[in-house]
């Protein structure tokens, strides 16, 4: 069994890592597809997280040296439905029903169709698949598996390290058919992504943990507001100098238009639509409250500004020309020291303010509501 259990290793680690470089987008996804975070369908992600690694482990690694391959490999095709009863015949011949049952080529079927059952119950309950639809897909991506096998994973190797199995296609279709089958029972705590959607616009508390999503969402639309228009900066003067000037370096003017690019894109325009809810907010199904129903623009821009500004102008200022010596180094850093501060003072004013509505509300006379709350 050490010989199969290595791969589920891999799984475990490997799946958790990729869970958790996902986690961000899937709870977006979750808020935005379903009104809410989902903890029961988080966990199922993570489960099928692991279950996808450690089924590329069982199916493909290990990797055998490049240029070893080919002369020691005795991989090739199986297209004999049924030998793998005969192989079992055949090494447990004069053994116990223990032995039988314990031996390599018996293992070899039982862990095959063991291995898609999880695929079975992955496809019927966490996809919501049907159940002819689930088994289907089970059998499309053994195909695959053997297909990728049978190719030397599409020519990456010169022949073939692994055995394309018509039995383990047969078992792994027998697995996600027992998998279909057990769903409902061991999976009936898992909600349904139908069932989710159906609350999709039934408004919800103003939780901290909603608010601080929303803090981290905004933050990232700086990002990649920045990366866009570093980008549209960039090609141009490469395209005038033919790709010989520094790919990196920005002059003033370039640093002046990306920031002021920014600060349209992701305070600007998100502060003059509608109730003045950024990014983030929009994202969470957030959206400020105003005295006496919509407030002016200029009050929307100043509560947009309040956080958004210094933490802008602090990422951008580190791209300024010669922003690591002398003066200009003293002050980006200075900036940065301002900024970091007042985005501190907007995350810790979470908890302790009225309605979860945080600094910038609180100085610009606001509070936060549920977008989807139709008394307010």
């Amino acid at each position: 069994m050490t010989g199969w259990t290595w791969q589920a290793w891999i799984g475990l680690v490997g799946g958790s890592l990729l869970f958790f470089a996902v986690l961000g987008p899937m709870l977006l996804v979750q808020t935005r597809r379903y009104g809410r975070m989902s903890f029961r369908r988080l966990l199922g992600a993570a489960a099928v997280s692991v279950y996808a690694v450690a089924l590329v482990a069982y199916t493909l690694l290990p990797l055998p040296d490049m240029r070893a391959n080919c002369g020691v490999s005795i991989a090739g095709v199986e297209l004999i439905p049924g030998h793998s009863i005969a192989d079992i015949l055949g090494e447990t011949q004069g053994l116990s029903l223990v032995g039988t049952l314990t031996s390599r080529a018996t293992l070899q079927v039982v862990l095959n169709v063991a291995l898609f059952v999880p695929f079975g119950m992955i496809a019927r309950r966490y996809w919501n698949r049907g159940p002819v639809v689930s088994i289907l897909l089970g059998a499309g991506l053994s195909l695959l598996i053997e297909a990728t096998q049978f190719t030397a994973v599409w020519g990456l190797y010169e022949c073939s390290y692994r055995v394309a199995d018509v039995d383990d296609l047969i078992a792994n279709t027998a697995g996600a058919a027992i998998g279909v089958l057990l769903a409902p029972l061991l999976l009936s705590w898992m909600p349904s992504a139908h069932s989710l959607r159906a609350t999709r616009s039934v408004a919800r508390p103003v939780t901290v943990w909603r608010r601080w999503f929303g803090m981290i969402l905004d933050a990232i639309a700086v990002q990649v507001a920045i990366s866009a228009l570093s980008l549209v900066v960039l090609v141009p003067r490469l395209i005038v100098s033919g790709g010989r000037g520094p790919a990196g370096a920005q002059s003033l003017v370039e640093v002046g238009l990306i920031s002021a690019g920014t600060v349209v894109l992701v305070i600007v325009i998100p502060a003059l639509r509608s109730s003045g809810a950024s990014i983030g907010q929009r994202l969470v199904w957030l959206a400020p409250r105003w005295p006496n129903g919509r407030a002016s623009a200029a009050r929307r821009l100043f509560r947009a500004s309040i956080v958004a500004l210094p933490y802008t102008v602090a990422t951008v200022a580190q791209e300024l020309p010669g922003a690591d010596v002398g003066m200009t180094q003293t002050i980006v850093g200075v900036i940065g020291i301002v900024s970091a501060l007042i985005v501190f003072i907007a995350i810790v004013s979470v908890p302790f303010t009225r309605g979860r509505r945080g600094l910038s509300l609180l100085v610009s006379g606001g509070d936060l509501r549920d977008s989807r709350d139709a008394s307010a």
